[in-house]
C-alpha cells in the first residue's frame, strides 16, 4: 500500500490554484516536490474500515392482535 501525502502546491498543478493543499501518491509527490511544483506537508494516516455492525432487530408489534385483547 503506498503512503499518501498532504502536499501544498507551489504552482498550478492539475487544474489547482497556487497554495492549494491537495494529496498525492507518494511516488508523485516526491517527483513533484523535486521539481519545486510541490511542498510535502504531512504524510496521512491510513485509517482502517471497518464493517458496520449490524442493528439489533426491532420488535414489531400487531396491531390487530393488540386490539382484540384490548376487547
Amino acid at each position: 500500500m503506498s503512503k499518501k501525502f498532504k502536499v501544498k502546491t507551489a504552482a498550478v498543478f492539475n487544474g489547482q490554484p497556487v497554495g492549494s493543499t491537495i494529496e498525492l501518491d507518494e511516488a508523485t509527490a516526491k517527483k513533484y516536490e523535486a521539481l519545486k511544483y510541490l511542498e510535502i506537508i504531512e504524510e496521512v494516516k491510513s485509517v482502517k474500515k471497518t464493517k458496520p455492525k449490524k442493528k439489533a432487530p426491532t420488535k414489531k408489534t400487531n396491531s390487530k392482535a393488540k386490539a382484540k385483547s384490548d376487547k
